[in-house]
């Protein structure tokens, strides 16, 4: 999960800030929705001829594609001089003082808490969504995995072609304000969810919601700071999204349990709100950000 931080980090290495970096981001996303596809078609298959824990020997055997690729299919010398400058920052470790450090730097709080502002209740209810959907629904394996893989395509459509075609019309931050709607009507749709087949109404708009909103944030943090911090600043943001992960469940659990899955819709729609104001009354300054790479 956490190599996501690893890839942005090699892509922003690879590109210029803005419409290119976004859209690279957009692209690394439409292999994560490829995934959500293929993943459950490869369990099923390996499942049926071989035996239930030949799905984990499958995976361990995939994880080796990547490193090939890396060693063999890209030019070390399109981002070795990227690396040699980090090597000689001494100073940009994850610690507590960096990350304080980066935090202070100007517009990078701003940027933070508009992209958590919908996507931690999102994450929120991600962390339950299994279990509500097996005792509300009575839910089975199959249809988890149905839904699996229509999460994986709406996914490859968000961030594949929706991301890209959507930054050649607008800014990045005209489409934080579109994820924002997006996740406005999702949590909306969350109040009426007493139907299994509105799930199929309702991943669409979260999946656009989290795309733009995920994708355009990273690429607006990166920008912000100069090309040796990007690693921590990703870092930073995947920490933050790791600490609330592993907290969801509990804290979700227990909202669930009092007070009811509406409860979620409520907390989502409050906090999107938030996110609204935030984009509306303190606009990230376009000089903040980078045109171009430097040290």
């Amino acid at each position: 999960m956490h190599g996501q931080q690893g890839h942005q980090t090699l892509l922003s290495a690879l590109t210029e800030p803005g419409q290119e970096r976004t859209n690279a981001f957009g692209r690394m996303g439409l292999t994560f929705g490829l995934g959500f596809i293929i993943t459950p078609l490869f369990s099923i298959i390996a499942t049926k001829l071989l035996s239930e824990s030949a799905p984990i020997i499958v995976s361990a055997a995939l994880c080796v594609l990547p490193f090939l690729v890396l060693e063999f299919c890209l030019d070390r010398r399109s981002y070795e001089e990227h690396e040699s400058e980090i090597g000689e920052e001494n100073n940009n470790n994850m610690s507590i003082t960096n990350v304080i450090r980066i935090l202070n730097r100007p517009g990078v709080l701003n940027v933070m808490f508009k992209k958590n502002a919908p996507i931690v209740p999102m994450l929120l209810i991600f962390s339950i969504m299994q279990l509500y959907l097996i005792e509300e629904f009575n839910a089975d394996a199959q249809t988890g995995q149905l839904i699996q893989m229509m999460t994986g395509v709406c996914i490859m459509c968000s961030n594949g072609f929706g991301v890209i075609w959507m930054r050649k019309m607008f800014s990045e931050q005209t489409l934080l304000f579109i994820g924002m709607i997006f996740f406005t009507i999702t949590f909306t749709l969350f109040f009426f969810f007493n139907r299994l087949w509105m799930i199929v109404i309702i991943m669409p708009f979260v999946s656009f919601g989290m795309s733009l909103v995920a994708t355009v944030a990273d690429s607006l943090l990166t920008a912000l700071v100069a090309e040796n911090e990007q690693g921590l600043v990703l870092g930073v943001a995947t920490s933050f999204n790791s600490f609330v992960r592993t907290f969801a469940p509990t804290i979700s659990g227990f909202v669930l349990e009092t007070f009811g899955f509406s409860s979620f819709a409520l907390i989502g729609s409050l906090s999107t709100a938030l996110g609204h104001a935030a984009i509306l009354m303190f606009p990230l300054r376009e000089n903040l950000l980078r045109k171009a790479k430097t040290n």
